[in-house]
């Protein structure tokens, strides 16, 4: 079969036998895919200091008629991020990135406009753009693209999204908000969400993608934010994203 090329992000590398590696990344014109890299522990030039978590890459590949792995032929640096491993805070964001990425997406799956918001974010952290605010956005845009869109509009259940129908909730379970007059029961998944966060994570949702970087976040609607996509993302996974409590940790202010 003959070569293919497509820009992709890695996501994850791993050492197998003791020559090759295993490389996941997500792709423009495939979505996520996996590949073999043969000799890449011993490469001098086809590999070297190219396939690391975060780099954009143009990959030549080749499909295997036996097996689910590609074969890696080549990579390109196109941008190599390197800001994102000497500075700790900018390295668990990314980290926290491409561990969504690995969970959220499937094996040839394509998304052009996925692609583009990985490569916007870490674009973002790379340049010092402050990582909480692009980890939120990001987060945030990532549901809309991949249907899980939560409602913050208004009140689940009167459409109401005012100062006199405070305190508001955000339901994990009905993936919106619930108001106070509205919130007669209670459940589990229930996080408390401010107007002002409320609003500002309803503006990211329909603002171009080249103004996002114009919405700023208060230190309370950077917790708000955070801890109501963490919990979100844990009811839709079923499972916590490793990643998390690192990136959490990492913050200025944390704690």
């Amino acid at each position: 079969m003959s070569l293919q090329q497509t820009l992709a992000v890695v996501l994850q590398v791993m050492d197998h036998g003791d020559a090759d590696k295993i490389v996941t990344c997500y792709s423009e014109n495939l979505g996520k895919l996996s590949g073999i890299a043969k000799g890449a522990k011993r490469s001098k030039k086809r590999f070297v200091n190219k396939l690391e978590p975060f780099s954009l890459l143009d990959l030549s590949y080749e499909e295997s008629r036996t097996s689910s792995l590609m074969r890696i032929d080549q990579a390109e640096l196109v941008s190599a991020f390197p800001t994102l491993r000497s500075n700790y805070h900018r390295y668990t964001a990314a980290t926290l990135l491409c561990e969504q990425m690995l969970q959220w997406t499937r094996e040839h799956d394509a998304d052009p406009d996925l692609f583009a918001l990985l490569r916007w974010a870490l674009t973002n952290l790379e340049q010092g753009q402050p990582a909480f605010a692009t980890v939120i956005l990001f987060e945030i845009r990532m549901l809309d693209l991949l249907g899980y869109k939560p409602d913050l509009s208004g009140c689940l259940r009167c459409g109401h999204l005012t100062p006199a129908q405070r305190p508001y909730h955000f339901s994990t379970s009905r993936s919106g908000l619930i108001c106070k007059a509205c919130n007669r029961e209670t459940e589990h998944g229930q996080v408390p969400v401010s107007l002002e966060t409320a609003r500002l994570l309803h503006a990211a949702q329909h603002m171009a993608g080249n103004k996002l970087d114009r919405l700023h976040f208060s230190p309370d609607a950077v917790r708000e934010s955070l801890t109501l996509l963490r919990r979100y993302d844990h009811h839709l996974l079923q499972r916590e994203i490793n990643s998390w409590p690192h990136f959490l940790a990492s913050l200025p202010l944390a704690g």
